[in-house]
């Protein structure tokens, strides 16, 4: 018994204790309503006297609790009161119409109180919304009646039911229904005629209630026909739900089977008892031990399964045959595949290795085995394929996506060191870094040198060597620092400005007064230490030592006024370096020494004053290094003089190309060009080009893969390597990019983890919608079987598989034909059971056993018998209520059923022959239907 059919019966038990014997179910739940409504009012008006007396926001609220507990079950007690009388059924459905008021207005206060609720009028609208309802349920029972005058408008006419007056001699004795409690405390009846003759199969709540399933019994009798069932029999009838069912029954009454399901019509009720009728008797029984193949023929051919020793398919195939034979080939095949196949979890995607005609080659697939990616090259083994395969998957991760068709500088790391390189609109690299450089950062800045000062720089031609002017690193907006330097054609600073100038056309002046004094100048080689005597700026003569190097050991702490002066004083000394010569400048000269701080040798220029006003950049190994550097000065001083205060594209020669570099004020070169221009025309034009593509492009890093998108007519992708040579194409296209570079985040983020296998038949195990399944598939990628049905995991999937390629080995066959029986254990309960039921070919339940059987065998011996049953049974059909004769083991018995043969009443006692449970039961029809009703009342303690 349910909890809430408990409740119900519980509710009965106390009225009938408490209150008094119910004249129906309606005084039972009206007599709780109302209590349920007391009790709440009294609640509610409890919480309201107890509450807090001075006006708070805790007041508020008990207040609003109070008022809404109580307004409720006063409008539930009123409707406890209605159903309490004699009130017909539109009175009650007019007062459920006023409970529905009344609590609308208990909503609407809760939602009005306290904001819009004022302290002595209240709310009119909500009261008068609640009291519309409560009146309405008051009105029900005493306005109503008092209004219209018609008291059975509303309300019930009561009539008492009396026993029929007893007319001795006149009238047949009629039969009595005795009406009396059961244990269970519900009414039960007995037919009685001089004694009980026939006992009712239920029982009801209520007296009415029993007394109306009398009158329904009385009808039936009176029109119930006679069933002669003295074999076993199908009974079809039409239930209440309207659909048509069968059950078999032995000759006692006992059912030992009945229909799986409904049908709509009778016709498919008679379907089934012919198909168990031609079938059944020679019918198998099926035994499946482990797992065995089954082969079915469905509308487009023959299909294979893998059942377990619970008929439940482990795995089926896919394609359908043409015939048996072939259906059984293909099971062969799949099972060999199932035992020694590999189990490949694919989560988001695999690599699969296959052996093409030049070579091996690795793909990429995704889980419904579509190639997504396949390697360009051929390798020469397997191994060498594999190797490849998962290098790209290490670096895929860090791989960063670039559009084809947009410019771009790609900073990339080569064996320790960044580089970069500029792609333009057409995928050619057109510009590269100068010389690696030791972190990312300097390469980027390089590359935004570029695109920052590529667009008005200008292009300039250094024919030989040329003087350029430019803006020291100290120049502000407020004072300028200007330096020159004469350059070669490949950038080598040959003679660099000695001092700062304080603008461009000082600078210039400089390099006119080093052309004018370069052009006169001696040179100045010292075997020994030297005394010299020049003149300086301002007209003083001064004197200096210069050692056999050319390094200054000592010079004139004063100036004098007149060569002899600075003469004498250099003679004063000279006492102290005997060996040394006098030399006297007249005019400028080269000086050759050695730079002990830098280790090698060099020159500088002095002017007739014996100013500095030129020096080697550079030191030399050797003194004829340094003169050698000075000769190119002196071949050089008419070379072109130029203003270089902004980044310039330099053009140059490598012998017959010409090529250009890109080069800062400063004289730092951060770009060359990638490729070598025939004439300087070309070299110009690409200049050209390159303007725009260098100004719009980004800075982007590539690691040691990067993926390229590529718009057609629709979009695809590759994969290139830090050297942008192509490793893999992808196969698919995609509608659009946001398409493309979702897939390829996938890839990124998932191809690490992608099993790496050979091409051969493998159980593939995806994800889908629906859950994760399998799928068998021969090295072709051809779908060779499935499992049956999702999993919530991969996990469940894989110990399926291990359990499958386990069983297929060693799996039979079996054949469920048209019709085969299955003996099976129940699942129900702690003590073991079995059943039989009975499959068609396509494996449906088309009927299963009545009862259940301690062992495997009782079932089988039971389903013995019954294959006996089916041949020999009739078929009956019941469109109303009959009586039914039953043989038993000690008798006979008779039993009334309705016409959806549900047994309505049966004979208190077993008669010894059949023709005297036949009469008994033609007593019963012809007295119960005129019979007169007794209530045996029970006695209260």
């Amino acid at each position: 018994m349910s909890g809430l059919q408990g409740v119900n019966n519980s509710l009965f038990r106390l009225y009938e204790q408490y209150v008094g014997e119910a004249d129906s179910a309606k005084d039972v739940y009206g007599y709780w309503v109302f209590i349920v409504g007391y009790l709440s009012g009294m609640l509610g008006v409890l919480i309201y006297i107890l509450g807090p007396a001075q006006a708070s926001g805790q007041q508020f609220l008990l207040r609003e609790i109070s008022i809404t507990i109580a307004s409720t079950g006063l409008a539930v007690a009123l409707f406890g009161i209605v159903l309490l009388l004699p009130v017909r059924q539109r009175g009650i459905q007019a007062s459920v119409v006023g409970l529905a008021v009344a609590l609308g207005g208990v909503t609407w206060f809760v939602l009005a109180y306290p904001g819009s609720w004022a302290p002595n009028q209240g709310n009119p609208a909500v009261m008068a919304v609640y009291a519309v309802g409560c009146g309405a349920l008051a009105g029900i029972t005493a306005l109503v009646p008092v209004l219209t005058g018609e008291r059975a408008m509303l309300v019930e006419n009561e009539g008492i039911d009396e026993h029929p007056p007893i007319m001795l001699g006149e009238a047949e004795e009629d039969a009595m229904f005795a009406v009396h409690r059961d244990d269970a405390g519900d009414w039960t009846w007995n037919v009685v005629h001089e004694e009980a003759m026939a006992a009712a199969t239920g029982s009801a709540k209520t007296r009415p209630d029993a007394e109306d399933a009398i009158d329904a019994l009385k009808e039936q009798i009176g029109n119930a026909r006679l069933l002669e069932i003295t074999t076993a029999a199908f009974r079809l009838y039409e239930n209440a739900a309207e659909g048509w069912r069968w059950m078999l029954m032995r000759d006692d009454g006992s059912v030992v089977a009945e229909s799986h399901g409904e049908f709509d019509a009778r016709d498919g009720a008679e379907g089934d008892v012919s198909f168990l009728k031609d079938r059944a008797p020679t019918a198998e029984v099926v035994d499946i031990e482990g797992a065995a193949f089954n082969y079915r023929q469905d509308d487009d051919g023959w299909h294979w399964e893998l059942l377990d020793d619970d008929r439940r398919p482990l795995a089926s195939g896919v394609a359908a045959a043409n015939s048996r034979s072939s259906s059984v080939d293909e099971a062969e095949r799949a099972g060999d595949l199932l035992a020694a196949g590999r189990t490949i979890v694919v989560e988001s995607f695999g690599v699969e290795l296959y052996e093409a005609g030049d070579g091996w080659r690795w793909r990429i697939v995704d889980p419904e085995q579509r190639e997504l990616v396949t390697s360009r090259d051929a390798f020469d083994g397997r191994r060498s394929a594999e190797a490849a395969a998962e290098r790209v998957l290490d670096d895929l991760g860090d791989a960063g996506t670039t559009v084809a068709g947009d410019p771009t500088y790609e900073v990339y790391e080569d064996d320790d060191a960044w580089e970069w390189r500029l792609v333009d609109d057409a995928d050619d690299v057109i510009a590269r870094h100068p010389e690696p450089r030791a972190d990312r950062a300097s390469a980027e800045g390089e590359a935004r040198e570029l695109k920052s000062g590529a667009t008005d720089a200008d292009v300039v031609d250094v024919d030989g060597a040329a003087y350029e002017t430019y803006p020291g690193a100290g120049s502000t907006a407020e004072s300028e620092e200007w330096h020159w330097r004469l350059v070669t054609e490949d950038r080598s600073v040959v003679a660099d400005s000695t001092e700062p100038h304080d603008s461009d056309e000082a600078a210039r002046e400089g390099i006119e007064r080093v052309r004018s004094q370069a052009a006169e100048a001696d040179l100045i080689e010292f075997d020994e230490a030297a005394f010299q005597v020049y003149e300086a700026e301002t007209g003083e003569w001064r004197w200096r030592l210069i050692d056999e190097d050319g390094a200054v050991m000592a010079d004139s702490g004063a100036e004098h006024d007149s060569r002899g002066e600075a003469t004498e004083a250099m003679f004063t000394l000279k006492e102290k370096a005997p060996d040394a010569d006098i030399i006297e400048i007249d005019t400028a000269a080269f000086e050759l020494f050695r730079d002990d701080d830098r280790g090698g040798w060099g020159w500088r220029l002095i002017d007739e004053a014996g100013k500095l006003i030129a020096e080697d950049p550079h030191v030399h190994d050797s003194r004829a290094g340094a003169r050698e550097a000075m000769n190119e000065l002196t071949s050089d001083l008419h070379a072109d003089v130029r203003t270089m205060d902004a980044p310039a594209f330099q053009t140059y020669t490598d012998g017959e190309d010409w090529r250009w570099r890109f080069v800062l004020p400063e004289n730092r070169t951060v770009a060359v060009s990638a490729t070598a221009h025939p004439t300087r025309d070309d070299l110009h034009q690409s200049v050209s080009e390159l303007r725009d593509d260098a100004a719009v492009a980004s800075v982007f890093t590539v690691g040691e893969l990067s993926v390229q998108l590529q718009e057609t007519d629709e979009w695809r992708f590759k994969l290139l390597d830090r050297d942008r040579d192509v490793l893999a194409d992808g196969e698919q296209s995609y509608e659009t990019e946001d398409a493309v570079r979702g897939v390829v985040e996938d890839l990124r983020v998932d191809a690490s983890d992608a099993p790496v296998f050979v091409q051969d038949a493998a159980m593939w195990v995806t994800q889908d919608d629906d859950g994760w399944q399998w799928e068998l598939l021969s090295a072709d990628r051809e779908s060779l079987a499935t499992g049956p049905e999702a999993r919530r995991s991969s996990s469940e999937v894989v110990d399926q598989l291990e359990r499958v390629q386990r069983l297929a080995p060693e799996a039979g066959e079996v054949d469920f034909g048209v019709a085969s029986f299955e003996v099976y254990p129940e699942d129900e309960g702690d003590a073991p059971s079995w059943r039989w039921r009975l499959l068609d070919d396509g494996r449906t339940v088309v009927t299963e056993g009545a009862t259940s059987y301690p062992s495997e065998r009782a079932a089988r011996e039971a389903l013995d018998d019954v294959r006996e049953l089916i041949g020999g049974a009739s078929i009956l059909e019941i469109d109303s209520a009959a009586f039914e004769l039953h043989a038993e083991d000690d008798g006979w018995r008779w039993k009334l059923v309705d016409d959806n043969g549900d047994p309505m009443a049966t004979s208190t006692q077993v008669y010894e022959t059949r023709v005297e449970a036949r009469e008994a039961m033609n007593t019963v029809k012809a007295t119960a239907p005129d019979g007169w009703v007794n209530f045996a009342e029970r006695q209260r303690v």
